[in-house]
């Protein structure tokens, strides 16, 4: 006696129950709606920040940040001193700084090149420091700053900016939890003071958003970290460099 032959290539498999298939499809959904909801985010491998003590985040976060590409800050300073920068707005690179700086109700342009640090103020600044002679002479023009002048501008570089963050580190401590800010995974480390370091949860531990407390609260956020457009000499500045 001949046997059937079979139907198509593979031997035929038995369905499933109805029923069965059903409860594995929502047990599908469900692990998919966990995995995509919650403070971290959506799904998907995490840079392992938050299983690190707030402290290790923090000293991880400025390392990543001192040894970007390049980064967009944008900075706010609640009560500064009176010749303290209120606001500032920047773009940095290992070697370059162009932006912004609100000082003494007026606003500063901003570029350093390496060593070199040009200005341009309108008259008001020079008028609210008192200096009219400088205002007849230098008002929105391109300076060249001495460098006793350009003292106060010596932080605004990837690497220096970085490095005075350091003094908050010791205040993180405790474990840290995952949140999300602007939609991006962070993990969140705190002070007890109120500084906050919030620091993206995927890819590198590059920060988010800081706040830093004190006598004076700053609310800072970075965005961009890639390396900017090239950053040029402003032409025929007004060279104080040789003074002071």
């Amino acid at each position: 006696m001949r046997a059937r032959p079979r139907h198509g290539l593979f031997p035929r498999v038995p369905r499933a129950p109805r029923a069965l298939l059903v409860l594995g499809l929502l047990v599908t959904l469900a692990a998919a709606a966990c995995d995509g909801g919650g403070g971290g985010g959506g799904g998907g491998a995490t840079n392992g920040l938050e299983r690190l003590p707030a402290g290790e985040v923090g000293t991880r976060t400025l390392t990543a940040l001192r040894t970007a590409p390049g980064v967009h800050l944008v900075g706010a300073v609640s009560d500064p001193r009176s010749d303290a920068p209120a606001q500032f707005d920047l773009v940095m690179s290992p070697t370059t700084t162009r932006g912004t700086v609100e000082e003494y109700d007026q606003e500063t342009q901003l570029v350093k090149i390496k060593g070199d640090t040009y200005v341009r103020r309108a008259r008001g600044y020079y008028t609210a420091t008192g200096d009219d002679a400088a205002a007849s002479l230098l008002a929105d023009r391109w300076v060249r700053l001495a460098a006793t002048d350009a003292a106060k501008y010596s932080y605004f570089t990837l690497e220096r900016y970085s490095d005075s963050l350091r003094g908050y580190l010791a205040g993180l401590a405790g474990g840290v939890r995952q949140d999300t800010v602007d939609g991006a995974r962070v993990v969140r480390a705190t002070a007890s003071d109120g500084t906050t370091f919030d620091v993206a949860n995927t890819g590198p531990a590059y920060p988010v958003r800081i706040t830093l407390a004190g006598a004076s609260t700053t609310r800072l956020t970075f965005t961009e970290f890639r390396a900017p457009a090239a950053a040029t000499p402003p032409s025929s500045p007004v060279d104080l460099s040789t003074i002071g």
